[in-house]
């Protein structure tokens, strides 16, 4: 009986732990990770709160949780995590701060510009993620592992 029980446990933990549900990750970790993964490490910088929400102009309440790291060299990558309680108002806010960039590369960085045209911008109802990079197939997968899709 109690080798049932056991082996039911075991059995549901295993299970569990195999879920498929969401990350519960802090943007911070799950930024860095992005960076890391992508082998973005020696060429960003991570930003703090306030040039996160200089560069975003995001709506007061839009954004609760943020990570950014931005390319320390001349191209226009970026990684970006944000926890949100209004995905439009965040959505927005990134579409424009592409925009923007890309007006910003349009004539000294014009190798740039079709890497902020595929922008990765994905999320999961909580959390949206922003990648610009080289790699865009690696940046999609990476998105949706850190989404939990």
């Amino acid at each position: 009986m109690f080798r049932k029980f056991v082996s039911s446990l075991a059995a549901i933990l295993l299970l569990a732990g195999c879920s498929g549900g969401g990350s519960s990750a802090s943007p911070t970790t799950t930024g860095e990770k992005i960076v890391k993964n992508l082998k973005l490490t020696e060429k960003m910088d991570a930003m703090d709160e306030s040039q996160i929400n200089g560069l975003f102009f995001f709506e007061d309440g839009a954004v609760k949780s943020s990570s950014l790291y931005l390319a320390n060299d001349q191209t226009a990558d970026v990684v970006g995590v944000f926890e949100t309680e209004n995905m439009d108002s965040a959505k927005k806010s990134v579409r424009t701060y592409l925009e923007t960039t890309k007006l910003q590369n349009q004539n000294y960085n014009p190798d740039e510009v079709f890497k902020i045209d595929n922008a990765v911008i994905d999320d999961n109802g909580k959390t949206l993620i922003l990648i610009v990079c080289d790699d865009l197939e690696s940046a999609k997968k990476e998105a949706k592992t850190a989404l939990g899709k």
